[in-house]
């Protein structure tokens, strides 16, 4: 098994991976080529295989497993690899050092931990005994999906384990927020950092290759969270009117801007700070995978469209 991270240019590797990506492209002359994405749990790398496509391409499909054999070049300052051979993973490259686990990337977190500390918080936070009804209920209706499920794509937090470590994070925030803050309303805060990305669960395909489901890409996860809180509140006899608008609200306003996905802007200080530890808790675990992630030898490193910028990686220390 040779790890994508590892790779190393002008190299020829036989290693395997997981089809992220593929996609049928034209070259300059109109003759067809295949565009792929591989992935393992150290990161991916974009193929292309110039011949014999129509043979690979009908074999190979989004989220397969597989072998592949190839040469590692450098393409505008990038790692690609020229694909020469490509089929499925069977059962007996697990002697060769084929394992599922090593292609999915995962937290570095204990999955179970998190998911034992997170309910524990909930019963020692929440003071409405309604509120830690909701909470349960929608966690108990979800366990594996928000367990597995990265919290985006792309951009943060995507990888298996993903939404939980979000989440957790938001939340231990929020807590720190609300102790600093005593005019804040916790229960709604607590409520906010839980729910605010849980219709991730439909606008996510799956946990191991996940995409854009048709709700995902015609209503979006922060609609849809709001669905999801709708029907579980009305499932609890007398749950307060008043008590839903606000939990709807810190949905809808989470994102924070209109142009960045809200149907509303933050308009109490529950849904402000919710969308600023959002917002931090992902761009700080961007800039991490950044940093850790970035191959290059420069003390900075290459431009991140999302963050907008380039990041310091040198060292922080005068020079002896």
């Amino acid at each position: 098994m040779k790890f994508i991270k590892s790779l190393q240019e002008s190299e020829s590797v036989t290693s395997y991976g997981q089809i992220r990506k593929k996609q049928v492209r034209l070259k300059k002359n109109g003759e067809p080529y295949l565009r792929l994405v591989l992935g393992d749990s150290t990161g991916r790398i974009e193929g292309k295989m110039w011949e014999n496509i129509e043979e690979f391409e009908k074999e190979i499909q989004e989220g397969d497993f597989v072998r592949y054999q190839g040469v590692v070049q450098t393409y505008n300052g990038s790692k690609q690899l020229i694909v020469k051979q490509i089929r499925k993973a069977l059962p007996e490259d697990s002697s060769n050092g084929f394992e599922m686990k090593d292609l999915i990337p995962c937290t570095d977190y204990d999955i179970d931990e998190m998911w034992q500390k997170l309910r524990s918080l909930i019963l020692e936070q929440t003071s409405r005994p309604c509120m830690v009804t909701l909470l349960n209920n929608i966690l108990d209706a979800n366990e594996e999906q928000i367990k597995s499920y990265p919290a985006a794509i792309e951009i943060h937090h995507s990888y298996w384990g993903g939404l939980l470590e979000h989440v957790l994070s938001v939340l231990e925030s929020a807590l720190f927020f609300a102790d600093k803050y005593p005019d804040l309303d916790k229960d709604l805060l607590i409520a906010g950092a839980i729910l605010h990305d849980i219709g991730k669960l439909e606008e996510l395909s799956g946990a191991s290759n996940p995409s854009y489901t048709t709700r995902g890409y015609l209503i979006g996860h922060v609609v849809l969270g709001r669905d999801l809180l709708r029907k579980e509140a009305d499932r609890i006899p007398g749950f307060p009117p008043k008590l839903l608008m606000l939990l709807e609200h810190l949905i809808l306003s989470h994102q924070g801007k209109l142009e960045w996905g809200s149907p509303k802007r933050p308009k109490m200080p529950e849904a402000l700070i919710l969308h600023y530890i959002d917002d931090l808790d992902a761009k700080m675990n961007r800039l991490s995978r950044i940093l850790n992630e970035d191959p290059g030898e420069s003390d900075f490193t290459a431009y991140d469209r999302y963050l907008e910028r380039v990041l310091f990686k040198g060292d922080y220390d005068e020079p002896s």
